[in-house]
């Protein structure tokens, strides 16, 4: 195999990697691996985390298609895995 090869084969590796990059990624898609939960729900499971740091890591997975982000009239924001 070449090295172009090669350096081709990593591209989804790398890909994936970029995604799931931080600190609160895994942390996030663990919690909502087998149920769905609101937004203060993953920061009290989180320790140490901002809302706004939380905003915007969910924000990338939503990007990401990881995360579905639902909203109910007058309930919170339900999050769960795509």
């Amino acid at each position: 195999m070449s090295i172009e090869e090669c350096a081709l084969s990593i591209l989804p590796i790398r890909d994936v990697l970029d995604i799931l990059s931080g600190k609160l990624k895994l942390q996030i898609i663990m919690l909502l691996m087998f149920e769905k939960r609101r937004f203060k729900d993953l920061q009290n499971h989180i320790h140490r985390v901002t809302p706004k740091m939380l905003t915007k890591e969910l924000r990338r997975l939503e990007m990401n298609q990881l995360v579905n982000r639902t909203v109910y009239d007058g309930t919170p924001v339900i999050l769960n895995i795509s």
